[in-house]
C-alpha cells in the first residue's frame, strides 16, 4: 500500500507540473499570434515540429531506459557508470543528429520555406543537442523520484524560454530569430544547472563509459522511439505537406487553429490520463477484474459527460475564441476547428478504451496500429490538401483518429472488455446538440459578450438537459448534496 500511495503522490506532482505547462501554452498563444505575422507563425510551428522530431531521434529512447534500469544499477553501486554512459551516449549521438539536421535545414527551409531563416542554421542544431542532453538529465531526476525538482526544472525552462524569447523578439531582434535565440539561452542555462546538480551528487568521468551499458540502454529504449515518432507523425506531418503544397501563410492559419483546439482538449485529457493508471491498477490488484470493468465503464461515461459538450461548445464559440485569443487575422482558421477538436476528442477516448492492452501487456500492438494510422494519414493528406487546402489536412486528421480509435478499441476489448453505457452516451450527445443549436447563432455585436453569453447559456442548457434525462446522474447529484448537508449539520 505504501507503493500505491507513493505512486499516486508522485503522479499528482507530475500532474501539477503538466498543468503549469499547459497554462504556458494558453498564455503564450495570444501573444505569439500577435507578435508574429500569419506566415511567421506558420514557420514557427514548422520549426517546433522539426525540433520535436529531431530531439526524439537524438535521444535514442535512452531517457526511458534510465528510468527503467536506474534501480538495478543503484543496487550494485554503479550509479557513476550508469550516469556517465547514458549521458555521454546521448551527447555523442545527439551531436551527430544535430549536424545532420543542420545540413538538411539549409536545404529544406531555403527551398520550401524562407531564405531569410538561414540565420537559424546554427541555432537549430544547438537546440537539438541541448534539448536531448537536458531531457536525459531530467530523466535522472525522474529515476531518483525527485518529482518536485523535476517540476521546477521543466516549469522554469518552459516559462523562461517563452518569456525571454518574447522579450528579445519585441525589443532586440524582430521575427523568429529573437524568439529562438531566447529559447537557446534559457535551455543552455537549464542544462548548466542540471550538470552542476549532477556533479554534486555523482562523479562523471569518461573512463566510466561502458559500451555494454549503452547497448543495453539503446536496445530497450530505441523501440519506444518508434512509438514516439509515430505519435509525432500522426499529429504533425501535415505541417510539412501544407508548407510544400500551399505555403507558409496557410500553414500559419492551420497551426493557429490546430494549437487552439489542442490546448483545450489537453486540459481535459492529461489530468485524467495521469491520474487514471495508478487508480485502476490499484483496483485491479486489490479488487479484481470485475470491479476494474465497472470502474472503466463509469469513467468513460463521465469522461463523455465532459468531452461531448466541450466539442459542441468549442465549435459554437470557435470564431469568438479566435478573435479574442489570436486576433481577427486568423479568422480563416475557423473551418479547421470542427474537424480538429472532434478528432482530438475521439483520439482522447483511447486513453480509456485502450487500457486493456496495458493490463494484458500487449502494448506492442500500439506500435503496429500507430504505424498503419501514420501511413493512412500521409496518404490522406497527399490526396486532400491539394483538393481542400488546410481543411483537407484537418479532414485527414479526423479520419485518421477515427480509424486509430476503432482499431485500437477492437484490439483492446478483445483482451479486456468492459460495457459502455450507450443510452447515457446518446443522452449526452443529444443534450450537447441541443445546446449547440441554442447558442450557435447568438450575436450581440461584441465578441467578448458573445463568448461569455454562449458559455454561460450553453453550460446552463446542457446541465439542465442531462439532469432531466439521466436519472442515475440526477440521483448522484442528490446524494452528493445530502452528504454536504449532513456534513454541515454535524459541524453545527
Amino acid at each position: 500500500m505504501i507503493e500505491i500511495r507513493s505512486l499516486i503522490r508522485q503522479a499528482s506532482h507530475y500532474l501539477g507540473g503538466h498543468i503549469f505547462m499547459m497554462a504556458a501554452g494558453l498564455i503564450s498563444f495570444p501573444i505569439l499570434t500577435r507578435i508574429f505575422s500569419v506566415t511567421e507563425y506558420g514557420v514557427f510551428g514548422l520549426i517546433n515540429t522539426t525540433l520535436f522530431f529531431a530531439i526524439a531521434i537524438a535521444k535514442l529512447g535512452i531517457p526511458n531506459s534510465i528510468v527503467r534500469f536506474y534501480q538495478e544499477y543503484k543496487a550494485v553501486d554503479q550509479k557513476a557508470l550508469f550516469y556517465t554512459t547514458n549521458f555521454f551516449g546521448v551527447l555523442i549521438f545527439a551531436a551527430t543528429v544535430s549536424l545532420g539536421f543542420g545540413i538538411s535545414w539549409d536545404y529544406f527551409f531555403a527551398k520550401f520555406v524562407d531564405n531569410s531563416l538561414s540565420g537559424l542554421i546554427w541555432l537549430f542544431p544547438l537546440l537539438v543537442l541541448v534539448g536531448a542532453a537536458t531531457d536525459t538529465l531530467k530523466s535522472f531526476l525522474r529515476a531518483e523520484q525527485r518529482t518536485k525538482s523535476y517540476n521546477i526544472i521543466v516549469t522554469v525552462r518552459r516559462y523562461g524560454a517563452i518569456g525571454l524569447g518574447i522579450f528579445l523578439t519585441l525589443y532586440m531582434y524582430n521575427g523568429l530569430y529573437g524568439f529562438y535565440l531566447g529559447q537557446a539561452a534559457v535551455w543552455l542555462l537549464i542544462l548548466l544547472i542540471l550538470l552542476i546538480y549532477l556533479r554534486r551528487h555523482i562523479r562523471i568521468k569518461q573512463s566510466f563509459f561502458s559500451y555494454g551499458v549503452l547497448r543495453n540502454a539503446i536496445s530497450f529504449g530505441f523501440p519506444i522511439v518508434w512509438a514516439e515518432l509515430g505519435h509525432l507523425i500522426l499529429n504533425y506531418i501535415d505541417r510539412y505537406l501544407i508548407q510544400i503544397y500551399i505555403g507558409s501563410n496557410m500553414l500559419g492559419l492551420y497551426t493557429a487553429g490546430y494549437n487552439l483546439a489542442t490546448h483545450l482538449t489537453d486540459a481535459i485529457i492529461y489530468p485524467i490520463n495521469y491520474a487514471m493508471t495508478p487508480i485502476y491498477m490499484k483496483i485491479l490488484v486489490n479488487k479484481g477484474e470485475e470491479e476494474t470493468r465497472v470502474f472503466f465503464t463509469k469513467l468513460f461515461t463521465y469522461f463523455s459527460l465532459i468531452i461531448v459538450p466541450v466539442v459542441f461548445g468549442f465549435i459554437a464559440v470557435g470564431k469568438d475564441l479566435i478573435r479574442l485569443l489570436a486576433s481577427s487575422k486568423y479568422i480563416e482558421a475557423y473551418p479547421v476547428l470542427p474537424y480538429v477538436v472532434t478528432g482530438q476528442a475521439i483520439y482522447a477516448c483511447t486513453i480509456i478504451l485502450n487500457s486493456g492492452l496495458f493490463i494484458k501487456k500487449k502494448t506492442h500492438l500500439l506500435t503496429y496500429v500507430m504505424g498503419g494510422t501514420c501511413a493512412l494519414n500521409v496518404f490522406l493528406n497527399l490526396f486532400l490538401i491539394p483538393k481542400n487546402g488546410i481543411v483537407g489536412a484537418a479532414q485527414a486528421t479526423l479520419i485518421s483518429y477515427i480509424c486509430y480509435t476503432l482499431v485500437l478499441t477492437f484490439l483492446s476489448m478483445r483482451e479486456f472488455s468492459f460495457p459502455l453505457e450507450y443510452k447515457r452516451l446518446v443522452m449526452y450527445t443529444f443534450s450537447a446538440g441541443m445546446m449547440f443549436l441554442a447558442i450557435n447563432n447568438i450575436s450581440t455585436g461584441t465578441v467578448l459578450v458573445d463568448f461569455v453569453s454562449k458559455i454561460f447559456l450553453g453550460a446552463t442548457i446542457y446541465f439542465f438537459l442531462v439532469v432531466c434525462l439521466d436519472a442515475e446522474l440526477r440521483l448522484k447529484i442528490i446524494s452528493i448534496r445530502k452528504m454536504g448537508i449532513f456534513k454541515s449539520e454535524n459541524k453545527v
